[in-house]
């Protein structure tokens, strides 16, 4: 497939070193000049430099004869005029679009109100808040994601240091076959390892289970963790992200806070957020988050546009006692670090819309895709199809790439948690997760023959 990918910033950078893995032709577009010279000297992929709203800056990309255009540049405008223009010059390219504008999505957003042809709409920010509310549905978890609408989750789960499972061999867990969960992986040292019988626990090891969602708290409470129901959330940052956490948690029944030093910001934010507490100050202001109440809550999450001030907030208030504390960094090589030094989670908003562009780019069998840490692991899940090399055949007889594991298996209303005797039947749900290195082979050997 030829692709065309307008934006060389975190996201569309990630996007075009995916679609450059996995066989694509790309074109990467922007008016940056060190973007564009990043994107050439770490990707094998094409560049243009110049502005992506450009008919012939898109003309020279390829645009006559590309299969995909992705604009995912940080204007909104940039991304629009794209799509138009490659709508206009060749109607048979797919387009999608990165919108952040709250104007332009939704029912009732004016992209839907106009004649723009868009295939796909994507939303870093809106994407970033569905996954603090997976979050703060499950307490106590460092990573949460969701397959089959909600019925299987990962759950990530860091055990503490001293802790009862802190030294443990892996066989200290073996109980969690009872409960129909399965240890997929375990996150150590900026790495994901696949478990193995002589593998020991360590504190600060992070633990990935696959489970149900019925099974989901009584897994956390037994691997260490209180499940304290999610009831107050504070946000720093009454930007774009923020508001979209604010409105998205306020919909759940969660009482929000959010705490900007913008004061006529503050003002247009009590319209917008009307169930949310809007508070006028410096995040960074340690004695406000505590006369605010910043060590009583449950979730505080550090959502300002400046990274290192969204880290430091989420730590002030872990210091001040918060249960869990969530910073959004926009750099994904910065993710590990802000870990190391304290922070219970940390979210890439660009590494969580990467999800459901790869899901769209993939589609046929694939259902959804979601990454953990850092790109480090991919969940995909999938329907099996008859002709496919994965049906019919126990699990352990099947030559799965190393680095790769079958994760659940639904069928019908039956939720597998599978081992080495489990057949996938056609019709399956499956969710799969993998290195994204071997992702390509993977593709051959779930697709149809």
């Amino acid at each position: 497939m030829r692709s065309i990918v307008v934006g060389a910033g975190v996201l569309g950078f990630n996007l075009a070193r995916r679609l450059s893995r996995e066989n694509h032709s790309v074109v990467v577009v922007d008016h940056d000049e060190a973007k564009v010279r990043h994107a050439q000297e770490s990707l094998d992929v094409g560049v243009v430099h110049g502005q992506g709203s450009g008919p012939s800056v898109l003309l020279e990309a390829g645009l006559e004869q590309a299969d995909m255009l992705v604009a995912v540049t940080g204007s909104d405008e940039t991304n629009i005029v794209a799509c138009l223009i490659a709508q206009t010059l060749n109607h048979e390219v797919v387009r999608i679009a990165r919108l952040r504008d709250p104007a332009y999505l939704g029912p009732q957003g004016i992209i839907h109100k106009a004649a723009l042809d868009v295939q796909l709409v994507i939303s870093p920010e809106q994407e970033v808040a569905h996954s603090v509310g997976l979050l703060a549905a499950v307490p106590g978890a460092s990573d949460v994601l969701d397959f089959v609408g909600g019925r299987v989750k990962v759950v990530g789960v860091r055990i503490d240091p001293g802790s009862p499972l802190d030294g443990k061999p892996i066989s200290a867990i073996r109980w969690l076959a009872e409960e129909q969960a399965l240890l997929a992986g375990v996150y150590r040292e900026e790495m994901v390892y696949a478990p193995s019988t002589d593998m020991r626990l360590a504190g600060v090891d992070t633990l990935f289970i696959v489970t149900t969602q019925e099974s989901t708290r009584r897994v956390v409470t037994r691997l260490g963790k209180r499940w304290v129901r999610t009831r107050h959330v504070m946000i720093a940052g009454g930007g774009r992200r923020g508001v979209a956490i604010a409105k998205h948690l306020s919909a759940v029944g969660v009482h929000t806070r959010i705490i900007d030093p913008d004061a006529a910001l503050c003002e247009r934010l009590v319209e917008e957020v009307g169930e949310s507490v809007v508070l006028c100050g410096d995040p960074l202001d340690q004695d406000l988050l505590r006369d605010e109440g910043a060590g009583r809550t449950d979730l505080f999450v550090g959502a300002t546009n400046d990274e290192q001030q969204s880290v430091f907030a989420a730590l002030l208030a872990k210091h001040l006692g918060a249960r869990r504390v969530v910073a959004l960094v926009d750099t994904p090589n910065h993710v590990p670090f802000a870990l190391r030094i304290g922070v219970d989670v940390v979210l890439s908003p660009m590494l969580t819309a990467l999800g459901p562009l790869l899901q769209f780019v993939r589609r046929g069998e694939v259902v959804s895709v979601s990454t953990l840490r850092e790109e480090l692991v991919e969940g995909i899940e999938f329907i099996a199809s008859a002709d496919s090399e994965i049906v019919g055949l126990p699990l352990g007889l099947l030559r799965m790439p190393r680095g790769s594991l079958v994760g659940a298996i639904v069928r019908d209303e039956q939720i597998i948690i599978p081992d080495g005797n489990s057949v996938i039947q056609q019709g399956d749900r499956v969710v799969l997760f993998a290195r994204p290195q071997l992702i390509p082979r993977l593709q051959r050997l779930v697709a149809r023959t």
